[in-house]
């Protein structure tokens, strides 16, 4: 080996193990900060990570796991998803206890994860979601460090990965968000890379994570597509087939729901969102400071869709950029009443909009694209304030 190729390969060697830090750092911060709002505000139980909500009911067969339950509330997401990883093929009657089984169990990778990793046994099935959910970070933070190397920056960037309103909710409330916004970075590296086996996988998992995750699919779909480069497009787009099949299972063992998605009106959620502030039952000046910072995050959202409009009359036009579009255009006609309630849930379901408008930033050295992100971050982050208080009164 030639003395330049050697250094050549020692830099990527170097490089990389930062990048594998980088991703064990977001991994072991996000553990810490469980770990301790755990033990200061939760008696030391984890499944309060799920916040399972005492006015619903609860499996009789999980008594045994004592699950810490929040008084005078239904509880959050996470709660459904661990009762699918406790019963992920319809075996023991938990779809009962869901409030939309037809969707909560379309979402299968996190919760068959943790199931498989566990091997179906129920005492370990809690530790293994959690596992999955960790892992998930680390692959985001890892991901998102090698991202910034290929482009010259240093591979600490990987730490903002920390940032993505998915990976805090994902933290606070065990929903499965994080794996989607980890894995639409590994699409972005891919693309870059033309790493074709990677890529697949990357798609067969995203709509597996949640449906948005078809975006992703459909994304470079068009843009092979428009590319003339039609076996391809074709052979990418069997990606989407374990999805589909397992939308099928899903549809023939459950009831519909009555969740609505989409409308057929440009912007119709967020303009009801805009024009009907959350009324909420804090003191005034709390309430105040959310409001706020509600009307900043939407403000976010918004200027995510512009930016991503910016890059389509620019003629900015590439596999990236295709998906990035396709996140706008849900941006822009998603609608449902607890899509646009609070940050916690348009944040999340729109994070790989954010994450992916932000990549620009890096990509194009232009730091607005990072904007919108900055915009929804200080929203999503002060929902933890209650907590960081309890840990502070515990520990110190």
């Amino acid at each position: 080996m030639s003395t330049e190729r050697h250094v050549i390969f020692e830099y990527k060697l170097v490089s990389q193990r930062r990048s594998v830090l980088a991703g064990l750092a977001c991994a072991a911060l996000v553990f810490c900060w469980q770990w301790l709002t755990v033990h200061a505000n939760y008696q030391a139980k984890w499944n309060a990570i799920f916040c399972t909500g005492a006015e619903l009911k609860q499996p009789p067969e999980l008594a045994d796991e004592h699950i810490y339950l929040f008084a005078d509330s239904q509880g959050y997401d996470g709660q459904m998803y661990h009762y699918v990883a406790h019963d992920p093929f319809f075996v023991r009657g938990f779809d009962a206890y869901l409030d939309a089984p037809r969707m909560r169990y379309r979402r299968i990778l996190v919760p068959l994860a943790a199931h498989v990793l566990a091997l179906g046994q129920d005492r370990r099935i809690d530790a293994a979601y959690f596992a999955v959910l960790l892992a998930a970070v680390f692959l985001g933070g890892y991901w998102l460090s090698v991202y910034c190397s290929m482009l010259a920056y240093q591979p600490a960037w990987g730490l903002a990965f920390l940032l993505v309103p998915a990976t805090l909710i994902s933290m606070d409330r065990a929903t499965v968000d994080v794996l989607l916004v980890a894995l639409c970075i590994a699409f972005a590296i891919c693309v870059a890379r033309g790493s074709r086996w990677l890529l697949y996988a990357a798609l067969v998992a995203a709509p597996l994570v949640r449906e948005t995750g078809l975006l992703l699919v459909a994304g470079y779909f068009v843009w092979l597509g428009s590319k003339r480069k039609m076996r391809q497009a074709v052979l990418y787009a069997t990606a989407a087939l374990p999805a589909l099949g397992w939308y099928l299972f899903v549809l023939l063992n459950t009831e519909s729901d009555a969740f609505a998605g989409l409308s057929s009106i440009p912007f119709q959620g967020i303009a009801q969102r805009i024009l009907t502030p959350y009324k909420y039952q804090f003191a005034a000046w709390i309430g105040a400071i959310s409001t706020v910072l509600d009307y900043i995050a939407l403000a976010g959202i918004l200027l995510a869709v512009a930016l991503a409009v910016r890059m389509a009359l620019r003629r900015e036009w590439g596999a990236t950029e295709a998906t990035t579009y396709a996140f706008a255009l849900l941006a822009i006609f998603l609608y449902s009443p607890g899509a646009w309630t609070e940050v916690y849930a348009f944040g999340r379901t729109l994070s790989p909009l954010l994450l992916l408008v932000g990549l620009g930033a890096f990509a194009k050295r232009n730091w607005l694209y990072a904007l919108p992100l900055a915009l929804v971050v200080p929203r999503t982050a002060i929902q933890l304030a209650p907590q960081a208080g309890g840990i502070l009164r515990h520990f110190l």
